[in-house]
């Protein structure tokens, strides 16, 4: 494989895994970019509790939360 190649493959593996990180807020407002993140911040409190109830087992409902698992 020659040189070009090979950059061209890092430029695409760069894109393919970087630049969506990169371009948040791009046309939103700030408003709207709170918004999203503490939105993403609920799902992930959520899928916490989800997880660490999945992890020791709970049959019952984990209340160290104000996301019980039932």
């Amino acid at each position: 494989m020659n040189k070009l190649a090979k950059r061209l493959v890092l430029l695409a593996l760069l894109g393919i895994f970087f630049l969506p990180d990169c371009g948040c807020g791009v046309g939103t407002t700030v408003a709207q970019n709170d918004r999203s993140i503490r939105r993403v911040w609920d799902y992930d409190a959520r899928m916490l509790v989800d997880d660490l109830g999945e992890l020791v087992l709970c049959e019952r409902p984990f209340h160290a939360s104000r996301y019980p698992i039932k």
